[in-house]
């Protein structure tokens, strides 16, 4: 399987404080990809709950509008000047709203995108069809070609992540898949052989639990990685918040890059 050319975004808000290193850390995914980098903003103002008809509202409305097209020029500059320092080729795309919005419309135009503060990778790969990378602000990108490592349980969510990955898989030196308890016994089997299928060489972890919980299974493998492929959220991102859940804790805990599908 040849080298494929992907597109890779990195989605932002003005209502944090300006994500410097981890656009970094996108600059230097972007150049191990050999790709440029697409940056994505939105203003996430109040503005689409009103009706801008309403008198009372509307001085508010264009004040709130001038604002927010400050805040996106702002962050386009910013992410510009980091781009030109880092040699990576760029466009960008600001937009009034909010991304919940706005990224379902767009991710079908792209691979991949990396999410930075204070967007969540596993939340925003529920609302688009693009894998979603999680890269931490001191993420060590390491070329991304050494070993990758697939959390597998046989269920959708992981199905589209490794369907995600696909154009990545072939950089990779190593690729192991890991099963903590693996549901039934030919689920091994049928993993490997989808993946053989597509020429990609896989070694297969069964890793029991024995009491520990699978999170920190994976999270022990991960440690040794270049990239962690993994489902997000089995149950609902609410449930996995309140109650604790395997993508919870990875996204928490994690300092591997990882890409995140549902």
């Amino acid at each position: 399987m040849g080298e494929q050319k992907m597109k890779l975004a990195i989605l932002m808000s003005p209502k944090t404080d300006f994500p410097e290193a981890q656009i970094s850390a996108a600059c230097r995914l972007a150049k191990a990809l050999d790709l440029p980098l697409t940056g994505i903003a939105t203003s996430e103002d109040t503005m689409e709950y009103y009706t801008t008809g309403m008198g009372v509202y509307a001085a508010a409305i264009n004040q709130s509008v001038e604002m927010a097209e400050k805040e996106l020029e702002r962050v386009a500059d910013q992410f510009r000047s980091i781009c030109a320092a880092e040699g990576v080729a760029q466009e960008y795309y600001g937009q009034h709203g909010f991304m919940r919005f706005v990224w379902p419309e767009l991710s079908p135009y792209f691979d991949f995108a990396v999410t930075t503060a204070p967007l969540s990778a596993p939340e925003i790969a529920t609302i688009g069809v693009s894998g979603t990378i999680q890269l931490g602000a001191d993420t060590d990108i390491d070329g991304l070609d050494g070993r990758c490592l697939i959390a597998w349980d046989g269920s959708l969510e992981a199905a589209r992540a490794v369907r995600a990955a696909m154009p990545l898989l072939p950089r990779f030196d190593q690729i192991d898949v890991i099963m903590v308890d693996p549901k039934s016994r030919t689920m091994p089997h049928d993993i490997g052989s989808y993946l053989a299928a597509h020429d990609i060489t896989v070694n297969i972890l069964r890793e029991p639990s024995s009491g520990t919980p699978a999170a920190s299974v994976i999270l022990e493998e991960a440690a040794t990685a270049s990239l962690l492929v993994m489902g997000a959220y089995g149950v609902s991102a609410t449930l996995e918040r309140l109650f604790g859940g395997v993508t919870e804790r990875i996204h928490r805990d994690c300092k591997t890059p990882i890409l995140f599908a549902n």
